[in-house]
Formats: structure tokens, sequence, C-alpha cells
């Protein structure tokens, strides 16, 4: 099983040494704080108060991938809970799939590019009090259509439309 804290502590790490305009050493910081009192098995758990969701962006020209959350009623990135025995950027794939019908393409290459905090209102159809996602969100240039139907509402969003806190994954 993988040690949950050290690979979000390394991949805080890798993006401090990239070159997204919109991670900053603040953003860094913060998230290493919120990280240093959390047990590795809290981030897997979703009745701990602070654990790990994954997303994906998904760009084809200059339009992105989002669904419609059913219980926040938000646009939102195709995301998803990190489960035992999965590391984040596998939930991000699985995801994608659950959510949008969509596959990474088998030789594709994934590659994080910024990790956010979330504040998830509190949900009591599924007994789940106020909390916060780690978010780790990976970008992928190639998916293919898949026979699965969709969970969610799929919808391709130019930058115009996209909510303003992903506008800037049309950047790089």
């Amino acid at each position: 099983m993988s040690d949950l804290k050290s690979i979000v502590t390394s991949a805080i790490n890798d993006l401090e040494r990239a070159n997204f305009s919109w991670w900053s050493h603040e953003k860094a910081q913060l998230l290493l704080e919120k990280l240093q009192n959390v047990q590795s098995r809290e981030l897997n758990n979703r009745q701990s108060l602070r654990h790990l969701s994954a997303s994906m962006v998904v760009r084809k020209q200059d339009k992105m991938v989002f669904i419609e959350h059913p219980y926040l009623h938000q646009t939102l990135l195709p995301a998803g809970h990190v489960e035992p025995g999965e590391i984040p950027i596998e939930t991000a794939v699985r995801e994608l799939m659950e959510e949008t019908g969509l596959a990474v393409a088998d030789d594709n290459h994934t590659q994080l590019i910024d990790i956010n905090i979330i504040s998830i209102p509190a949900n009591p159809i599924k007994g789940e009090g106020p909390h916060e996602h780690i978010d780790l969100r990976y970008r992928v240039s190639e998916v293919n259509q898949t026979h699965q139907t969709p969970e969610l509402p799929v919808s391709w969003l130019t930058y115009a439309e996209a909510p303003v806190e992903f506008q800037p994954y049309f950047g790089d």
C-alpha cells in the first residue's frame, strides 16, 4: 500500500519546481501545513475531516470537459475520492471514465498540474459532515470515447463558458 502522505508531499515539491502560473509558494506552504497533522491512513477515509480527491483536466482544441455535480449543483472537473488501495492518478483516471465515459489513451502521458484545498459542505444524505478535500489535479491530452454511459451530465466548455476557477488551465 502506498503512503499517500508521502505521495502528496512529493507532488507538492514537484509543483514547486514546475512553472505553472496558478501555482505559488504560499499555496505549497498552506498544503504542507494542512498535511502536517494528518495521518496517511486518513487521506483515503471519507469520514476524516481532510482527505484526498483527484480530478482530470481534459482539453480538446478550445474546449475542456466538465461534469455537473449532483449534490453541489456546480460545474466541475471530473473527480472523486481516492479509494483505499488507489493512488491519486488512478482515481483521476477511474473517475474520468465513470463520470464522462472517456478513457485516457493507453500510451498517453498524464501530468500533475495543481493541488487545491476544497471546502465541502455537509451532506446529510451521505451522513457526511463538512470536510476538506485535498484535490490533486491531473491533465491528459488524449482521451478515447468508450461505450460506457456517463454517470453525470457532461459538457465541453470554452474558456468563456468555464467556471473562473478552471480558466487558468486553458493557458498552459
